[in-house]
């Protein structure tokens, strides 16, 4: 019998060892960010914008519903679009990116990131964004400022 408790033993911690790292471990990204970048601005300009694709590997929708930075006093989600020849601009409280889908923000869809009391970025940079989605996932990501000249 105690030779068994002694098997039992070596067999269990081990056994609850790799079960606790599994636990553990990271786990696989349901929402990725592609291509994310931000347009560079000049020193005295204060807004500016970001464009990105997002991908939802999950099996359900997610909800994009809104984003912070270290280099800009408030970040909002828009979508840009025309009325009547006149060009605007309304803030999202939110944007479904569809189950094994994904959504661009570019200037084709309208949608984008909209950076307020930003300073002055550069070509080259990579800036911390953070994405938060309505299931409560919080995605930290780089976004490369890039030439505004060649957003798109």
């Amino acid at each position: 019998m105690r030779n068994f408790n002694l098997l039992q033993r070596l067999l269990f911690y081990p056994a609850l060892a790799a079960l606790l790292y599994a636990c553990s471990a990271e786990p696989a990204r349901e929402i990725r960010v592609e291509n994310g970048w931000i347009a560079e601005i000049p020193p005295m300009i204060a807004v500016t914008a970001a464009l990105m694709t997002l991908h939802n590997d999950s099996d359900s929708a997610r909800y994009l519903i809104e984003a912070s930075s270290p280099r800009a006093e408030r970040i909002e989600v828009h979508r840009s679009f025309v009325v009547n020849e006149l060009a605007r601009m309304e803030r999202q409280s939110e944007v479904e990116v569809p189950a094994g889908g994904s959504v661009e923000f570019s200037n084709e869809t309208g949608y984008h990131l909209m950076f307020y009391g930003t300073s002055a970025i550069h070509a080259g940079e990579r800036i911390p964004v953070e994405l938060r989605f309505r299931n409560g996932t919080v995605l930290h990501v780089e976004f490369e400022v890039r030439d505004r000249r060649k957003m798109g």
